[in-house]
């Protein structure tokens, strides 16, 4: 317990600052909103998904078996998030004026 609540609480600061570090400054409260509420809903749900897993054992081997049923949920979903990541920062960003449809620049004969 000493090291995940030690994991967490280096890990949470770091992603929440990186998740709202990208946003303009006008739009900087939504954003670290949604990623709050994002975090939020995630926990929730894994919470939800270690429990259904879980289920309800009646025997000490049961119980061995299912917390080892849900260790491989959790390895198998902590891969699928990583990959997703992975694949996310592979992604070339394009540039904004792309991005919006607007034409690029035209030189004028001033310009030029």
């Amino acid at each position: 317990m000493l090291l995940t609540g030690i994991g967490v609480g280096l890990t949470l600061p770091t992603l929440m600052a990186t998740g709202a570090s990208s946003l303009p400054p006008h739009a900087f409260a939504t954003g670290s909103a949604v990623v709050n509420m994002l975090r939020q809903v995630g926990l929730a749900i894994g919470v939800a998904v270690l429990i259904a897993v879980l289920g309800t054992p009646r025997s000490p081997s049961a119980t061995l078996i299912a917390y080892q049923r849900a260790s491989w949920v959790i390895a198998a979903i902590s891969l699928a998030g990583g990959i997703a990541g992975l694949v996310l920062l592979t992604v070339a960003p394009r540039p904004v004026a792309a991005a919006l449809g607007t034409p690029p620049a035209i030189a004028t004969a001033e310009g030029s």
